[in-house]
Formats: C-alpha cells, sequence, structure tokens
C-alpha cells in the first residue's frame, strides 16, 4: 500500500525542522554572548533554584562583611583608648609609691596631685573618645558624652547597654564595651510599680502633661500624667480609658509596654501628645506601630528604698563585705543584711570609721567621704570579693573614683589613704586589662568571622558558577554544528519542496 505525503505535511514538517534548529541556534549564540547557560527559570528550574538561594547567601555574607569592616574600628578605638587609660594607672601608681617613700613631703605630694589631675583629664578623653562622631563608652546612647567630671568625681550618662552588630545568621558580636562596666559603675535599677516618675530618664523625671492614645479599633483617649505619679498610677490610668490596650513594664523591667488586643485592625496604634508637650516623648511611647509599642529605657535613679534585688537591670546584687580605711580607722563593714540602699547606707554610717555614704549626682552608684577633713576615706574590696567594686565605692572597674581618691589623698598628704589607694590602683590595673582582653578576642572573632564569610563568598561564587556558566567549548561547538545542520535542513528542504501546476492538479 503506497501512502501519499500532501505538500502541506511536508511543508509542516519542514518548518518544523527549522523552527526547532533556529531555536536551538539562538540559545547557542545566547549562551555564547551571555556566558551564562541559564538565563530565564525555563532553561533549568531546578538550577534557577539552587542560583537563587546562593545569591541570597552571597548577599548575606557580602553585608556581613560589610557590617564588620564599616564597625571594626569601633573595638580597634575601644583597645586604644583602654591603652591609654592603663598606661595613665601606671604613671599613676608610681606617682603614689613615690610619695610613700622617705623623701615625700606634703609639698612633693601637692606636685604630685597636680600631675594626677593631668592624668584624670586624660582619663576623661580617653572615656570621651568618638568614632564617626559616636561615643564609644556610651553603651547604646552614642549621641551622650558618657563621662563628666563633677565635685564628688565622675559622672556615667550612658546607659549599660552593649553596642552589637550582626555578623552572622542569628549571630551578633559586641562591637563596644559600656563605660558603666569598663571604667565606672552603673547600678542600673529596674523599673518597679513603685518607681517614682520623678525618678526617671537619669533623675529629670517626665514633665506633667497629656497624652492620647488610639488603639488599632479606633478607640481613643487622654492620659494625663501629674508630677506625684508612679508607674502603678500610671500603667492604671492607661489601662482605665476602656480601649484595647494594655500597659504594662516590659520583660527586660526598662520601659513601659503598650499591647493592643484590637480583634477588628483599622489603623496603627497611635500615642500623641497633646497641646505640643512631651510627656509621651519622654516616658519614651511617642509614635505609630503596626503591632505593639515597646517603649524606651527610662533609666530610673537609686534611691535609699530601691531594693538590692533591683540593681543591674533586676538581676541583683550579692553583697558580702567591704574595706574601708579612713586615717588610722580601718576595718570591714558586713552588708549582707541589707535588702535596700537604704540599709547598706546605714550600715555604712553606723560603722565605727567616721565616714558618710551617699548615693552620687547621678543616682547611679555610692560614695563614701570621710567626715574628718584631714583625711580620705578609701574603700576595697576584700580578697577576691566585688561589693566595694559593684557598689561603685572603689577598686577594679571605678578607675575615675580610684583616681579621685589618690588625688585627694596626696593633697591632703594622707599616707595611709596613698597606701590604701595602690591596692584599688592594682585592681583598676586589672579590670582594665581584663578589658582590654574582652575587646582583643572580640576583634579576633569579628576578624574570623570576616574570614569565613569571605571563604563562603568563594565557595558560593563557583558553585553559582558551576550551575549558571555556559561551557564556552561546547557552546561554540554547538552553534557551529547548528549552523551547518540549519544550512543543510534549508537546502534539503528546497529540493524537496518545489511544487509545480502538475503536483497541485495530480
Amino acid at each position: 500500500m503506497v501512502t501519499r505525503v500532501t505538500n502541506q505535511a511536508q511543508q509542516a514538517n519542514s518548518l518544523q525542522n527549522i523552527f526547532r534548529i533556529t531555536e536551538n541556534l539562538f540559545k547557542a549564540q545566547q549562551e555564547i554572548a551571555s556566558g551564562k547557560r541559564i538565563n530565564r527559570p525555563s532553561d533549568d528550574p531546578a538550577g534557577i533554584r539552587d542560583s537563587l538561594l546562593l545569591r541570597t547567601g552571597i548577599s548575606q555574607s557580602k553585608q556581613f562583611v560589610r557590617n564588620i569592616d564599616n564597625n571594626r574600628i569601633y573595638i580597634q578605638a575601644t583597645d586604644s583608648a583602654l591603652e591609654s587609660v592603663d598606661l595613665n594607672l601606671i604613671r599613676a601608681k608610681e606617682l603614689a609609691v613615690s610619695e610613700l617613700g622617705g623623701l615625700a613631703t606634703a609639698e612633693t605630694r601637692g606636685f604630685a596631685a597636680n600631675e594626677i589631675d593631668q592624668i584624670i583629664s586624660q582619663a576623661f578623653e580617653s572615656a570621651n573618645i568618638k568614632v564617626k562622631n559616636q561615643f564609644i563608652f556610651s553603651g547604646t546612647e552614642f549621641r551622650t558624652q558618657p563621662f563628666e567630671q563633677s565635685a564628688s568625681g565622675a559622672v556615667f550618662f550612658g546607659n549599660s547597654e552593649n553596642f552589637e552588630i550582626s555578623v552572622g545568621s542569628n549571630t551578633n558580636a559586641s562591637f563596644a564595651l559600656p563605660g558603666s562596666e569598663v571604667l565606672a559603675n552603673d547600678l542600673n535599677p529596674q523599673l518597679t510599680s513603685s518607681t517614682q516618675l520623678s525618678s526617671l530618664n537619669g533623675g529629670s523625671g517626665i514633665t506633667p502633661g497629656s497624652f492620647s492614645i488610639t488603639d488599632r479599633a479606633g478607640n481613643s483617649g487622654i492620659v494625663t500624667v501629674t508630677s506625684s505619679d508612679t508607674v502603678t498610677s500610671l500603667i492604671s490610668k492607661i489601662n482605665a480609658l476602656g480601649g484595647n490596650v494594655t500597659a504594662s513594664i516590659n520583660s527586660n523591667g526598662s520601659g513601659l509596654q503598650l499591647t493592643d488586643g484590637s480583634s477588628v485592625i483599622s489603623q496603627a496604634l497611635a500615642v500623641v501628645e497633646v497641646s505640643g508637650g512631651s510627656t509621651a516623648l519622654e516616658l519614651g511611647i511617642l509614635g505609630q506601630r503596626d503591632g505593639n509599642i515597646s517603649g524606651s529605657d527610662l533609666n530610673p535613679v537609686v534611691t535609699s528604698s530601691t531594693l538590692i534585688s533591683d540593681l543591674k537591670g533586676g538581676d541583683g546584687l550579692t553583697l558580702n563585705e567591704i574595706s574601708i580605711v579612713n586615717g588610722a580607722a580601718s576595718g570591714a563593714v558586713t552588708l549582707s543584711s541589707a535588702t535596700t540602699i537604704g540599709d547598706v547606707i546605714n550600715l555604712i554610717n553606723s560603722s565605727s570609721f567616721n565616714v558618710t555614704a551617699s548615693i552620687n549626682s547621678s543616682g547611679n552608684s555610692l560614695l563614701v567621704n570621710s567626715n574628718d577633713s584631714t583625711t580620705v576615706a578609701i574603700v576595697k574590696n576584700i580578697g577576691t570579693d566585688e561589693t566595694a567594686e559593684i557598689l561603685g565605692l572603689g577598686s577594679g572597674k571605678n578607675v575615675f573614683t580610684t583616681l579621685f581618691k589618690l588625688r585627694d589623698a596626696l593633697n591632703k598628704s594622707d599616707s595611709l589613704a596613698i597606701l590604701a589607694s595602690l591596692e584599688n590602683l592594682d585592681s583598676s590595673l586589672a579590670s582594665i586589662n581584663n578589658n582590654r582582653a574582652i575587646a582583643g578576642a572580640s576583634l579576633s572573632r569579628v576578624n574570623t568571622s570576616s574570614f569565613t564569610h569571605d571563604q563562603e563568598f568563594v565557595n558560593r561564587s563557583q558553585q553559582l558558577s558551576n550551575i549558571e556558566d555556559a561551557d564556552s567549548v561546547k557552546s561554540i561547538s554547538d552553534l557551529a554544528n547548528l549552523e551547518f545542520a540549519l544550512q543543510a535542513t534549508l537546502s534539503a528542504t528546497s529540493r524537496v519542496l518545489q511544487p509545480t501546476l502538475l503536483d497541485f492538479l495530480r
């Protein structure tokens, strides 16, 4: 049986072959021109998926490296500043030792006190160092100068939070150390229900005024704050508005939390000042959020009623004994029975060492001064215990307290205080060196992270190249073969498809 092939079938088959070869020819030309095997998802769906994942990983690695490169200078500046303080402490110790010698007089000690003043100035300069116009020892309060000199010593105005940057997936690294952990002390009490609003923001308090709260369902109310309010009374006023917003103290005890329980959402949760006031701003809750509002750190000051268990952000302190040297009087004071700051002050003041304890002017640490104008009271740790240090009374990280006390001891030619200061100088030197080691470890860690991300970038780029890049030799060979095939197809087609009038008449 003979099957007749029509001209239409011949034409369709020929065109199909030409189109197929032309399409493959175009793809080969595109691979050669772009250098890529995959130019659209349809070229290799599985390969596109893998390449997108690799590109995401490469972008993340690049960002982590940028984070490290842009902020490594903070760690380097921290170490440089601490090195300067370390050298100043060494010089202060040299002066103290020399003024305990047999040739020391009230006059030579006065000269030494003048040099200690210069050392203190240099220490303040190091403590207030800036990088990229940001103070490195202010915690996360970058624009706030961390240390100022007052009549009672150094005052710390930063916070105790670590400046951290993302250096890996779910991994942060500290790029600076807060001054309260390196050069001074911050008792950092947490916010409690009994905290007076007047004690917030480092003792500056809250300006009386009003603000409105509008929940996400559109319900509004106005809260009026007075100078006599406590955190409890403020929370009660907010919760009494009748809307869907519930106020509380946030989980870390540093500020307020506004939780919106609206089931119908028509807008953002909004806190707005009334009559151009600043109350909501000072309470750290001003603004709009699509969800809940977590207020900023309200930084309450220490008062005599502050519980020991509420200090250090709610972690509390473990108090034992401190050593006091005040002229001929010296000995230990046991503070383990204290439950409040007032108890600590009373235990020190009721001792037989003729001293007065108080809260410093910034409300974040304690002071102990002699009641005798001719002596200087020196407070030290006992053994490995750190009670004096964590209360800000002396030793360890209380660098400025140690230097101020030494200067006063030299000015008053108080040999016993100068001698007692040597132990605190050694303790401060050890603390500075420990913190330099921490900074060095941080620098090593971020450098290692940077190297790891650089290697990941190289490895992933190679994998991406293996998936996406074309084999140039193969593509050129394919192009030559396809060009030959196209010419052959066109030639054969021109000979086969030569219809005449007779072909149509048959």
